[in-house]
């Protein structure tokens, strides 16, 4: 069984652009691909590490994860499975929350000589301007469309503030940038 069929056969593919080209990536190692991480506590939880378990799997295979740690997506709470609107963490509880992700993913992540990137978004989500970001990526999405998506849905009745509705804009951010920053 080539590693793409382990990952249809265990459920974890759930949707593919371009299947064939996907498949040969992955079983050829030469896929590189990232997890999001956003630090909201000081410790990776199960769910963590059921991605970082997947993330090694594929390593092992000679692809490239990226860990991408949320520093900039914490700032404003990922609205998915929750009824309430995230607390509101510091720049300096989340800086602490990052480092001690880093800490962790190192135990199961080989970072060493290009094998895989830890990178954070709040280095290039923080600095942007508001109206380019806006421009740039905002256009491209159909408020209708992210309506209609589970985590918002799930928040309509109870409300969702305009804060979180950004959440998925800056999300698309981090595949952009990372797409062309770290792919190469």
């Amino acid at each position: 069984m080539t590693i793409y069929d382990e990952l249809v056969a265990r459920g974890l593919i759930a949707q593919v652009t371009n299947e064939e080209e996907i498949k040969k990536l992955i079983n050829e190692g030469k896929a590189t691909f990232y997890i999001g991480f956003d630090c909201t506590a000081d410790s990776l939880t199960a769910g963590h590490f059921m991605a970082l378990t997947l993330m090694k799997r594929l390593q092992m295979a000679g692809n490239k994860p990226i860990a991408l740690i949320g520093g900039g997506t914490t700032m404003i709470g990922d609205p998915s499975g929750r009824t309430d609107m995230r607390k509101m963490l510091t720049r300096e509880d989340i800086n602490h929350n990052a480092e001690c992700f880093k800490k962790q993913m190192e135990r199961f992540i080989d970072f060493s000589d290009g094998k895989a990137l830890m990178v954070n978004n709040a280095d290039w989500l923080l600095d942007l301007n508001y109206v380019d970001l806006l421009r740039e990526v905002g256009a491209c999405f159909s408020v209708n469309n992210m309506l209609r998506a589970e985590c918002y849905k799930q928040r309509m009745e109870k409300g969702l503030s305009f804060l979180e509705f950004n959440y998925m804009i800056m999300q698309s951010y981090d595949f952009y940038h990372s797409s062309y920053r770290f792919t190469g």
